[in-house]
């Protein structure tokens, strides 16, 4: 029973971990917000880096009420592609075409600059 618990707060604590894995309290990312500033309800797509990430992964949709600010994600690169629509129609759309649960999007990219600051997009009418 000892050595199971010696090896159990062994490898929560990170020890004996191969020197490739990054420890989750090692990874930094930026976080990025979507801010509604419409009066309807949008979905938003991202297509970002996550921390300890070296390659764009694709999430969505996240719902983000009328007024509302919501932490989607934490990215580790400068570049983000967003995508967001409403129920009615309308969209934020660019000219990077992306799939995400198997329907494809044009998403737009922004600069979230360097750094690990709080990043917001603002989806305005």
């Amino acid at each position: 029973m000892l050595r199971h618990s010696v090896l159990v707060l062994a490898l929560v604590c990170g020890v004996g971990l191969p020197a490739n894995l990054a420890r989750a309290d090692d990874l930094k990312g930026q976080p990025i917000y979507a801010k509604n500033n419409t009066n309807r309800t949008i979905y938003v797509a991202a297509h970002y880096v996550p921390p300890g990430g070296s390659s764009y992964v694709t999430n969505g949709f996240w719902t983000v009420n009328p007024g509302e600010k919501v932490l989607m994600l934490y990215n580790d690169g400068v570049y983000i592609y967003l995508h967001a629509h409403r129920a009615d129609g309308a969209a934020w759309t660019g000219n990077t075409r992306v799939t995400i649960h198997g329907q494809t999007v044009n998403m737009f990219r922004e600069d979230t600059g360097h750094g690990y600051e709080p990043w917001t997009y603002n989806f305005n009418p």
